[in-house]
């Protein structure tokens, strides 16, 4: 059997080099004298691998991007669940406006393949680091840019309907980065 016919998964791949590979005897670019870092965020990863198809809840109308990672439930308990149908209210949305993603189902994720399954015109991430998806510097509340979609870090839910500080704090954020 020859190795040239040899077929791999492409997501099999990417969950098993899940970092940039380094090839041996080359160097990494220097950064130019001077320089200063870049005020978007930066995503360290190689091409993306295509994930299986994502599942979500909602319609994603208007390409609102919801992430979560909850080992407990498929997507949020009751509570939680009211808590966020509150907070779109809020925002003049419902669920047939956002797709709400569990990423507790795909390990290994990257958000450029989350960009490529779903599509997004903005994403909010709920307790969910957006380091694990190959994202560096987006900062809490922070409204920040990857390519051609707008993001917003947040504590996770269960936080925030214990904190009313941290309510203010993800209203105001929402405010500047819907627009309302």
């Amino acid at each position: 059997m020859s190795l040239e016919h040899l077929q791999f998964d492409p997501y099999f791949l990417a969950r098993i080099y899940q970092h940039q590979a380094i090839i041996p005897g080359e160097k990494p670019a220097a950064p130019a004298i001077g320089a200063t870092a870049p005020a978007t965020p930066k995503v360290t990863e190689a091409p993306a691998a295509a994930l299986p198809p994502v599942k979500f809840l909602g319609d994603n109308q208007k390409k609102i991007v919801l992430l979560i990672s909850n080992a407990n439930e498929v997507y949020l308990n009751d509570a939680l669940f009211h808590l966020l149908t509150n907070i779109l209210n809020a925002c003049k949305l419902g669920m047939q406006d956002v797709a709400l993603v569990n990423l507790h189902a795909y390990p290994g994720a990257t958000f450029t393949a989350l960009q490529q399954a779903v599509p997004m015109q903005y994403c909010i991430f709920f307790g969910v680091d957006p380091a694990t998806l190959a994202l560096q510097g987006v900062e809490r509340y922070q409204v920040s840019q990857a390519g051609h979609t707008s993001l917003l870090y947040s504590h996770d839910l269960a936080v925030i309907a214990e904190d009313k500080v941290m309510k203010g704090r993800l209203w105001n954020s929402l405010k500047q980065l819907l627009g309302i």
